[in-house]
């Protein structure tokens, strides 16, 4: 009958592979963590960007003529009234 002198199991980790394996875990759960909550917020970001830029200015008014010009020298521009939400006259 002969005996085998075999390790009844594989070698294992040191301690220090073991910590290095968990804080690299860590790691990377972090950053997928991470990754999916900055997304969105660089999503809406860009998208707020975009909106400002390609949003309408309304109509440009031309130049206002001087206060001692002649009435008929240029023509008169569309001006609201001043009255209404954001108007900035009071009643």
């Amino acid at each position: 009958m002969t005996v085998q002198t075999s390790p009844s199991r594989p070698p294992t980790k040191s301690v220090g592979a073991a910590f290095v394996g968990i804080l690299l875990t860590l790691a990377i759960f972090a950053t997928v963590m991470l990754s999916f909550l900055i997304a969105p917020l660089a999503v809406l970001l860009l998208a707020y960007l975009a909106f400002m830029m390609f949003r309408g200015r309304g109509k440009k008014r031309g130049p206002e003529p001087a206060p001692g010009s002649t009435p008929g020298a240029a023509p008169e521009a569309h001006r609201p009234t001043g009255h209404g939400f954001g108007s900035g006259a009071s009643s």
